[in-house]
């Protein structure tokens, strides 16, 4: 055969290799990847059943650990039994001029009752420290009555009902005592008072211009003590309404809630797990990119 016969065979076999060449994926001098691989189409598609079953099971396995150490914890915990009494505080005898008079008046009382003033001679009765005290009683005044609810925590339930009895007869002394009848006192001792210089005005005509502001006085006098008489018929501000008592069932640890709080800690802990599993199975691979990018390269070599 001459020689220009197969010059353009050759010349169509040289582009045909050319062209096969630029159109095959650049491998950077290796033998091109083996797409049929059973491992890369799993690893493309996602877990597989199997992982989806053990993160399942590791899953519930968590929460079922969190639980029962919930409960355990909750169950080891030492008690606590509350001590409850409720007090009448009655603002009438304030004689409150609206809302904000009777919330100040009830906010006063709270403040009382967890005051040194209080708690200082319970303490040194009990053996408690203040502190203690304060850090162990609740005190808030039911929705919309004038009932101050009283609670006091303790590990022995007999030995919270007396401390709070202490601390009930305590704030009703203290609250109670509003040196009324020292106000009393004076008011009654200021009208003996301006009564003899009323009468000595009377009786002396170069005291007469003091008559009529020293009558001033004995209508106020009169007046106030009238107020104070009006406040005793009512009684005092505050008393007892239920006396305190101790609760039978502990009002913690609570090992039902402690129980389901490990639960869903370890159920938030396990999603996050797996969240992270999912993501990472899913992460495209970071070579096909460069070996795109290195591929012209390899073709101009």
């Amino acid at each position: 055969m001459p020689p220009y016969d197969r010059l353009p065979s050759a010349g169509v076999g040289k582009r045909t290799e050319a062209i096969a060449l630029a159109a095959a994926p650049s491998t950077n001098g290796r033998p091109p990847m083996v797409t049929d691989d059973p491992g890369t189409r799993t690893a493309a598609a996602g877990p597989s059943r199997r992982t989806w079953t053990t993160l399942a099971l590791l899953a519930v396995l968590l929460v079922v650990a969190g639980a029962g150490a919930g409960f355990g914890i909750g169950t080891l915990l030492p008690k606590q039994y509350a001590a409850r009494a409720d007090v009448l505080y009655l603002l009438t005898r304030e004689q409150p001029t609206g809302f904000l008079r009777e919330d100040r008046n009830l906010s006063t009382q709270l403040v009382l009752l967890t005051s040194r003033t209080v708690l200082g001679p319970v303490s040194a009765g009990s053996g408690v420290p203040v502190e203690d005290l304060a850090e162990s009683l609740q005190a808030s005044v039911l929705e919309e009555s004038e009932v101050i609810s009283i609670e006091f925590r303790d590990a022995d339930p007999d030995r919270a009902t007396r401390v709070l009895d202490a601390i009930v007869t305590r704030y009703l002394a203290v609250s109670n005592n509003d040196e009324r009848s020292d106000v009393r006192g004076y008011l009654e001792t200021e009208l003996a008072t301006v009564l003899d210089r009323i009468e000595a005005a009377r009786t002396d005509s170069a005291l007469g211009a003091e008559l009529s502001p020293l009558v001033d006085r004995e209508q106020q006098l009169r007046s106030r003590l009238d107020e104070l008489s009006i406040s005793d018929l009512a009684g005092p501000g505050a008393r007892v309404l239920v006396p305190p008592y101790a609760d039978v069932d502990p009002v913690s640890p609570r090992p039902l809630v402690a129980a389901a709080t490990g639960a869903l800690t370890a159920l938030l802990v396990a999603a996050l797990g797996l969240l992270l599993v999912v993501r990472r199975q899913f992460r495209p691979s970071g070579g096909s990119g460069r070996d795109h990018d290195t591929a012209p390269d390899s073709r101009r070599a």
